[in-house]
């Protein structure tokens, strides 16, 4: 067996480069030998001078498990909570929706039989203990930086991960299908889904379990409740309770003689008459719903036969009921209601260290950040300005959806608690609710990140855009995201959002720009209208925000004046072009720099002036091909100044996924830098050795 041991008498390295490449093209096997640890000087080794781990260290797969002990898996579990606390300590990211996950991690490890097994987390975060457990433990250090582990499951990391974790509520409808290819090709894995209370939240969820239980195949949901209840806001009476009844309870559930005696029981009612099986199954269905929670009996309405709850806490009472589940053949698509309660002495700490990080993303020169100290954001000036607005608009109202509740959208809903509305991961709904509230006469302010706005774009072109209703699209964490990587990445909105025949699009440059836009938005009730801001914090902190003065609709400004050629941003590129500007005048080439402010409707005459007075005009904007340097070129094209001496030059985002990496090495893999952005300008004027000699 080979061992990975957590604390070494030197720090430790890998004796094989891990560049992404050559780390995830490797086999788990291959991954096991490559991953041998030496002793090498490194003091950022986070795996040093931490608690001992004589249980995890034998553990390095989970065929390792097998053999332990209730008591065994009990000290494992504790280890890797230490571990886990450790590394998250060191790297300053939140841990706990990992630590409330670890015994239902290490229970489902000794029950099932991964690879074969095919186990499915909806939420990557909860899949850390995962990651420990399946030959990741050496690299879990490099979790979510450049070249290292993803913070997500994901397939080209490793066999144990047959479907990547996004968003949320994609398992068990890929459980699904997988549950199905199974059974066409006469194999027998066992198919494994775990849910959490957030998925809940989202329509997948229920019509992929109402096709569960429609289809019948033998598959396992398990829900990780770590709120204490089927539902995320509700009071502390209401909370799901465990008791050793109800353990006893969910144990004779899922036992093997309950479940055939219930199939016979059924069986026998329908061969007596229907109107004795209907009567039978509401009995059935009465007395289930006195053992389980309130909300148990949706999930058999749905079709899936429920068990719980479970204490997630007790790895006992976990493999009882797990190994009783597994057991079972036949038998249709079951439901497991787990309890775990997470790590309260780190939620505060954790939060504030989620919050930090959120807020120094996506800037390329942003300081170092204390830990006490939280940046100002683009959200904290977005929602000072709207509450501002709001203070002299009895119309405006703030819905948000598909992301964790930020600090600053929480001084809105403190001051307008009628007028604030968080829909969780429930993005589709959020949109089409919007539209309904614009149509009852109010001004809607629809808060979602890009990444999650992409699943609501059916209701966007159908509910919105193509009945022209004026709901205003605030689209948070646009373009590059750093440590998410492309999960959570949002290159995609401003092509997606600019093709609809309807919809303003807008994106500002700096907080200023984004105060007025606010501003702009709320006046605009004709039509729809969206504008993106990126993760992280603002172009310049030492300004007080005042009420915003809207801006003409489809009119860009000149910044700076030059001759020679003309850079043309598109939101928060703007800074990086003012960056290459001043790296340009030291090499006495003069720059025009703009600010598009739109992409839909584009300033025409802007356009046209540039075109007339430079040889080069160059688009810049965090988005991907398709977006605001494609409009930009269907126009001058149309407009005939492609045909004269104006050359035209895009810089958008490559046609490919960045994976996670601080936002600087980020920015510089897609070459949106202002180095980079100089260095084309130099290419295209012919000074091509300046142009390597400013990338050195």
């Amino acid at each position: 067996m080979t061992l990975f041991p957590s604390c070494l008498p030197h720090c430790c390295c890998l004796t094989r480069p891990l560049s992404r490449l050559n780390l995830f093209s490797l086999s788990s096997r291959e991954l096991k030998f490559s991953t041998r640890l030496c002793c090498t000087s490194n003091n950022n080794d986070s795996f040093c001078g931490k608690v001992p781990t004589p249980m995890l260290d034998v553990v390095e797969f989970p065929i390792n498990l097998k053999n332990l002990s209730i008591k065994e898996l009990t000290q494992l579990a504790e280890e890797i909570r230490s571990e886990l606390l450790s590394i998250f300590k060191e790297m300053k990211k939140p841990s706990k929706a990992s630590l409330a996950a670890v015994e239902l991690t290490v229970a489902i490890h000794y029950v099932f039989h991964a690879p074969a097994d095919k186990i499915l987390w909806d939420v990557g975060k909860q899949a850390y203990a995962h990651k420990i457990l399946t030959g990741r433990r050496p690299l879990m250090h490099t979790l979510m930086q450049k070249d290292g582990l993803s913070g997500f499951t994901d397939q080209s990391e490793s066999e144990y991960d047959p479907f990547g974790a996004g968003h949320g509520c994609n398992s068990i409808s890929a459980g699904l299908g997988m549950a199905l290819a199974r059974d066409m090709k006469g194999k027998h894995e066992r198919i494994v889904t775990i849910i959490s209370n957030e998925t809940t939240m989202a329509g997948q969820v229920y019509e992929a379990m109402s096709n569960a239980g429609y289809m019948d195949l033998d598959m396992i949901v398990i829900l990780n409740d770590s709120h204490h209840s089927l539902h995320p806001k509700v009071d502390d009476d209401f909370k799901t309770s465990i008791s050793a009844l109800s353990s006893t309870l969910s144990k004779l559930q899922s036992s093997k003689s309950f479940r055939k005696f219930r199939e016979v029981a059924k069986g026998v009612t329908k061969r007596i008459g229907r109107g004795m099986h209907v009567w039978a199954a509401k009995v059935d269905e009465f007395a289930r719903g006195l053992i389980g929670p309130p909300g148990s009996t949706l999930f058999e309405e749905l079709g899936l036969y429920y068990i719980g709850p479970v204490d997630g806490h007790n790895i006992e009472d976990l493999i009882s009921v797990l190994q009783e589940v597994a057991s079972l053949d036949s038998m249709g698509p079951v439901l497991i209601h787990v309890i775990t309660e997470e790590n309260k002495e780190e939620n505060h700490h954790s939060q504030e260290n989620e919050i930090i990080e959120r807020r120094s993303e996506g800037l390329t020169d942003s300081p170092q950040l204390g830990h006490k100290v939280l940046p100002r954001a683009y959200s904290d000036c977005f929602v000072e300005s709207l509450l501002m607005e709001a203070n002299g608009d009895r119309d405006i109202v703030m819905v948000i959806a598909g992301m964790e509740m930020d600090p600053s959208f929480c001084l809105f809903r403190e001051k307008f608690p009628d007028r604030f509305f968080d829909l969780g991961m429930a993005e589709q709904h959020a949109v089409t609710f919007s539209a309904g509230l614009s149509c009852g006469g109010l001004k809607p302010f629809c808060v979602i990140s890009s990444a999650f706005l992409q699943r609501a774009y059916d209701q966007i072109v159908h509910d919105v855009d193509r009945q022209n209703i004026p709901v205003r699209f605030v689209i948070t964490s646009a373009g590059l995201v750093g440590s998410n990587g492309p999960v959570h990445s949002g290159p995609f909105d401003i092509t997606f959002m600019s093709c609809l025949p309807n919809m303003i699009v807008m994106a500002p440059s700096d907080e200023d720009e984004l105060v007025a836009m606010v501003a702009s938005a709320v006046q605009v009730d004709d039509r729809p209208i969206c504008f993106r801001y990126p993760m992280g914090v603002i172009a310049r902190t030492d300004k007080s925000l005042s009420m915003g003065i809207p801006i003409e609709i489809g009119k860009g400004r000149v910044l700076a004046k030059g001759k020679d050629l003309a850079l043309l941003g598109y939101g928060s590129m703007v800074q990086n072009c003012l960056k290459a500007r001043a790296l340009l005048s030291e090499l006495g080439i003069e720059v025009t720099v703009a600010d598009a402010r739109f992409c839909k409707p584009l300033d025409i005459a802007l356009l046209r002036d540039l075109c007339g007075n430079h040889e080069f005009l160059v688009t810049v904007e965090e988005g991907s091909i398709g977006g605001f340097g494609s409009h930009v070129a269907q126009f001058i094209a149309l407009d005939g100044r492609l045909d004269g001496r104006i050359k035209w030059r895009p810089i958008v985002l490559p046609d490919n996924y960045i994976e996670h990496a601080a936002p600087s090495e980020q920015l510089t893999l897609a070459g949106l830098t202002g180095h980079h952005i100089a260095a084309t300008v130099l290419s295209l004027l012919g000074r091509t050795r300046e142009a390597l000699l400013l990338m050195c």
